[in-house]
């Protein structure tokens, strides 16, 4: 299938495709449903003589003053300890945390761990910024959790938490730096509870953290800026001489950068990369570009008159990658990547990028790594929309990248070295570039979703499911199989999906969860039919060779995953894919779909030559095929059609009549159509407890199909003269049928029922049918056929001896009584209702008649009345272990105007 590609391109004022990284994924993994927030990438710490070198200086105050707080031999108050660095943007929070958690690190002062991740907090869109719920799971894989990481929120907190006790109690503290906080939203949950570990938090505003030191950073002392622009330009410029030439010029180029960092930093690439411009004449441009933004403030100026000096000394070429750079949807940038981004060939790329590096627009993030500061990514973003390039075939080319890389390091891991692909010699290679792009892939998954890539999505998918599956990552290959099924169902990729719900079954097997393992190799076998049937509809042979080899490989695997169970549905499927071959050899079309082929595929085993045993064949294929499904269906193309089918064919061989000795030779053939029947409710109740998509679906395309099997077995029991068979379907249809409200089809029952309790005299069959009337008709409002229904319920009920049931249906007489403005039989009918509830010890029953009675009596003028009657049964029904009836009757009440919090 060709890949979708995104197509567009940004107007004035338009939006990036990944403006603030708003497409990434959280490692909260996929199967949850969908994309999951912002990405949270998770560092560690490196000591500080391993970390990226960059020119920091000045802070001396502030620096020791963070240790002071990270010293873990200091502040053993029993409180958390954190550290708050407060301060406007680019004024070098970031750096001094880092420099302050690097060396920490590198005195040996938290052997437990050292963190780092950015909140994003500053994101335009609110939804961008990353939350605890996002960081848990990045941050337990960061901190080397053994064992799988729990798929619910709640339970990654937990062991979030509990990792963190762990730790404390070996002795072994933990560093977390909260980078780039606006709230404490952002960091409560995240705190640790022990006061053996520490947290740094940075922000540009001075959060209210419990436990805390704050610090207010401020701007660098004039002296300090300038020792940070001499050094920053002797390490770019080696043999210049301008800082030292014009020491004037360099302190106001100082002043006007509002001794910022960032700025400085900016101001003093401008100089290296032109010695033969001086301080002077650098400050002299840049204060025409402080005239050009003065609706800034001060600190926001200083910076943006850096960006834009900065951003008009790149060559085009430059200009383009820095242009481009943010639509790389995570956190960094590799060398090769930046290549595709801007379709050169990667030697030019390390050249652009470290040029790029040297006007420090952007920073180095690792060996090949690269990274832009949040502002400067911001203005990047800001360019890329005013000056409208082409945004779609650069993102285009960096999925095709990633997905290219993915599937050559899926080979080399499935296939080992000896068949490596161009781009990795080894496996080792190959799981080196998965844990380095790890973050990148999982947001150029979401990327490449939400513009409608589905397949470059399974792709890349595919790729993380094999390097989970390599490191037995059970949790996270099962998640990232489940993923991949979707996004190729999104794709109608059969063969993807196919192979995704394989994966599923491999990841539940190896986590040793045999159950679920045999229920999606079930499903694995089920999908074989679909992939069958596009084999057949395929237009090309090799297209449809390569799905009927697939549907073979998936029946064989399924087959081991279940230990030779349901041979029958192996056979069948083996039959099937055979016949698809057979038809494609003799140049035969393609029609063979829908109920013809799905019939052919269903012949029962031949019986015993006797039409009793060709019915038991028919009926036991119609029970194998639910089993089989797992929930029945009124559609022919997923094969249940074909239950109801063999279900009806076995119906068609029972005589219509047949006298006693002939009935009971077809005993058997019933009870099987029975139990097909009943079976058939199997769903119902998850469908009802599900969303209202599901239960709409249920009602819709699953209940008329149990009505039909019901049908069909309660005429198979007619015809042998089962009476308290038929009874039994016809209640069990009445009962989910009122469950999953089709109130017309439970009316229906329930007055077959009772023509059938008629007919045998049973007056308590009677009775309890009419109840059931009164009930469902309540509910569609026809209030007088409720009233009717009732009323002739209740003598009979009450004549049978059962008065828990003669309550009940008072009370659906006294509300249709009501609806009717009828207040006076109403409010009778209620009042018997209550007495009749208590008197049968029928809590339940008594609750919803109080709720009645207490209508009646409001509306008849006694409000005390209805508020003791209604007060009575919110008691009740909170003592009642049914949380459904509770809500139902608070949410009653609430519509009264009856106060809950006072019963």
């Amino acid at each position: 299938m060709p890949r979708t590609r995104l197509e567009g391109r940004a107007t004035a004022g338009g939006r990036v495709y990944q403006a603030g990284r708003d497409l990434h994924l959280s490692e909260v993994h996929l199967h949850h449903g969908g994309p999951a927030g912002p990405l949270a990438v998770v560092e560690p710490v490196l000591p500080a003589g391993e970390a990226v070198a960059e020119v920091f200086v000045g802070r001396g105050v502030e620096t020791g003053a963070v240790l002071a707080v990270l010293d873990p031999a200091v502040g053993a108050t029993g409180m958390v300890v954190v550290s708050s660095v407060a301060g406007l943007a680019g004024i070098g929070k970031t750096a001094l945390a880092r420099s302050c958690a690097a060396e920490a690190v590198a005195r040996g002062w938290y052997p437990g761990g050292a963190v780092f991740v950015d909140l994003n907090g500053y994101a335009p869109d609110p939804a961008d910024r990353v939350m605890p719920a996002q960081v848990f799971a990045p941050m337990l894989h960061a901190l080397g959790l053994r064992g799988p990481v729990d798929a619910a929120g709640a339970g990654q907190a937990a062991q979030y938490h509990r990792l963190l006790a762990e730790r404390a109690a070996e002795g072994r503290p933990v560093l977390l730096v909260l980078d780039n906080a606006s709230g404490i939203e952002q960091t409560a949950d995240l705190l640790p509870r022990s006061r053996v570990h520490r947290t740094l938090i940075t922000s540009r505003h001075t959060l209210a953290t419990r436990g805390s030191r704050t610090l207010e950073l401020g701007t660098l002392a004039a002296a300090d800026a300038r020792t940070l622009v001499e050094e920053q330009y002797a390490l770019l410029a080696p043999d210049g001489t301008g800082t030292r030439d014009d020491p004037e010029g360099t302190e106001r180029l100082c002043r006007l950068c509002g001794h910022l960092p960032l700025a400085l930093h900016i101001a003093t690439a401008l100089l290296a990369r032109d010695p033969d411009r001086t301080p002077g004449e650098l400050a002299d441009e840049l204060a025409r570009a402080h005239r050009r933004l003065d609706v800034l403030d001060d600190g926001e100026r200083a910076v943006r008159a850096a960006f834009e000096l900065s951003y008009l000394r790149l060559t085009p070429e430059q200009a383009l990658l820095f242009r481009l750079l943010p639509l790389n949807p995570g956190p960094h940038l590799a060398t090769d990547t930046a290549a595709r981004l801007v379709d050169v060939p990667e030697d030019d790329a390390v050249r652009l990028i470290r040029e790029l590096a040297r006007a420090h627009v952007v920073e180095r993030a690792g060996p090949g790594l690269w990274r832009q500061h949040d502002l400067m990514r911001a203005y990047a973003i800001e360019l890329l929309g005013r000056l409208g390039d082409d945004q779609a075939e650069a993102s285009n080319r960096l999925l095709d990248h990633y997905v290219a890389l993915a599937a050559d390091a899926v080979t080399v891991l499935r296939t080992g070295p000896d068949h490596a692909p161009r781009a990795f010699h080894t496996p080792e290679e190959a799981l080196d570039w998965f844990d380095r792009e790890h973050p990148n892939i999982q947001a150029a998954i979401s990327m490449a979703a939400t513009f409608g890539d589905s397949d470059g999505a399974v792709r890349l998918q595919e790729g993380l499911i094999a390097l989970y599956a390599h490191r037995r990552q059970t949790t996270e290959w099962e998640g990232a199989a489940r993923s991949a099924e979707r996004f190729a169902r999104e794709a109608d990729d059969v063969a993807g999906r196919s192979g995704a719900l394989r994966e599923v079954a491999l990841a539940l097997e190896a986590a040793g969860r045999a159950d679920d393992t045999a229920r999606a190799a079930e499903t694995l076998l089920r999908f074989q039919r679909t992939v069958v049937r596009r084999a057949r509809a395929a237009p090309g042979s090799l297209d449809c060779a390569e799905l009927l080899e697939h549907a073979l490989a998936a029946v064989a695997e399924g087959e081991r995953l279940l230990g030779g169970r349901d041979e029958p549905l192996v056979r069948t499927l083996r039959m099937e894919v055979a016949r698809a071959v057979a038809a494609r050899r003799n140049g035969g079309a393609f029609e063979e779909l829908g109920v013809r082929a799905l019939r052919e595929a269903a012949e029962p085993p031949p019986g015993s030559g006797r039409p009793q045993g060709e019915a038991l064949a028919w009926a036991g294929m119609a029970l194998q095929k639910l089993r089989f499904a797992g929930r029945i269906h009124n559609s022919e193309d997923d094969g249940e059609g074909v239950g109801l089918y063999a279900a009806e064919r076995a119906l068609a061989m029972i005589p219509p009549t047949t006298d006693p000795e002939e009935a009971e030779s077809w005993r058997e053939v019933c009870d099987v159509l029975a139990r097909y029947a009943v079976e058939s409710t199997t769903g119902g109740a998850e469908a009802r407890a599900s969303d209202e998509f599901t239960r709409e679906g249920w009602w819709r395309t699953c209940l008329p199909a149990v009505a039909r099997a019901h049908e069909i077995a309660v005429a198979a029991c007619a015809r042998i003269g089962d009476r308290a068979a038929q009874t039994d379907l016809l209640t069990g249809l009445a009962d989910e049928s009122f469950a999953s409200g089709d109130y017309e089809r439970a009316v229906g029952c329930r007055y077959r029922l009772a023509v059938a309790a008629v007919a045998a005299g049973d007056e308590a069959g009677e009775g309890e049918a009419l109840a059931g009337v009164a009930h469902a008709a309540l509910l569609l409002e026809h209030h007088q056929e409720a009233a009717d229904a009732a009323e002739r319920a209740v003598p009979l009920l009450l004549g049978s001896g059962l008065p828990a049931v003669a309550g009940r249906a008072l009370a659906a007489l006294a509300n249709a009584r009501h609806r009717l403005g009828d207040l006076a039989a109403a409010l009778e009918a209620a009042s018997r209702a209550v007495s009749l509830a208590h008197s049968a010890d029928d809590p339940q029953g008594r609750a919803a008649a109080l709720l009645v009675l207490g209508l009646a009596q409001r509306d008849t003028g006694a409000g005390a009345d209805a508020h003791r009657s209604w007060a009575a049964a919110l008691a009740l029904t909170r003592a009642l272990a049914d949380p459904s009836f509770t809500a139902r009757a608070e949410i009653f009440l609430i519509s009264v105007g009856f106060p809950l919090a006072d019963p």
